[in-house]
């Protein structure tokens, strides 16, 4: 399976771009042989190929079409042509929200190590930046202030609860295509 991150009206004009050699788009190749699970929530048109990367890890490749019939091609394709058996499955309520925890928990760490740092800059005990990352961090939090760290990460964690409410409330069903040789 070939990937490409530009959209793309028809297949003609997406081998006419993967042939280009230079190109701003990114673009990924997937044997069959390393899928290990394509999956798809009901309630979402994105779908997770995950296989393995050369170096032996698990990687995961979100993508979705245009069409919406393109969908039912696709996964007939997979049940049909290549073999794979699909399982219907209802989500518990901590897996449906999974990715969203995780997302919570880096918020609240990064907002308190800002707020930490946001209290040195204040204090005039923070380390002198060695970069210009460094000084653009420490400008943007030093410019917040403290109280001014803990609202962005409130309104940000806030955001992420609120997506996660409904989907721990009501846990999607998800397709899940298991090739043959897995």
């Amino acid at each position: 399976m070939k990937f490409s991150s530009q959209k793309f009206d028809d297949t003609l004009t997406f081998h006419d771009a993967w042939k280009k050699k230079l190109s701003l788009a990114t673009k990924l190749e997937i044997k069959y042989d390393d899928i290990r699970s394509v999956r798809k929530n009901d309630n979402e048109s994105d779908i997770v190929i995950w296989y393995k990367s050369w170096s032996g890890l698990n990687i995961s490749c979100v993508f979705s079409f245009l069409d919406v019939n393109d969908y039912e091609i696709f996964f007939t394709y997979l049940e049909k042509k290549l073999y794979y058996k699909k399982d219907q499955i209802t989500l518990t309520p901590l897996k449906a929200v999974s990715s969203y925890l995780i997302g919570l928990v880096m918020t609240i760490a990064f907002t308190l190590f800002a707020y930490y740092e946001a209290l040195e800059i204040a204090n005039g005990t923070a380390e002198e930046p060695r970069n210009g990352k460094e000084i653009f961090f420490n400008y943007v939090i030093g410019l917040l202030g403290d109280k001014g760290v803990i609202a962005v990460g409130l309104v940000i964690s806030a955001i992420i609860v609120y997506k996660m409410r409904p989907l721990f409330l009501k846990p999607p069903q998800q397709q899940k295509y298991q090739p043959p040789h897995v």
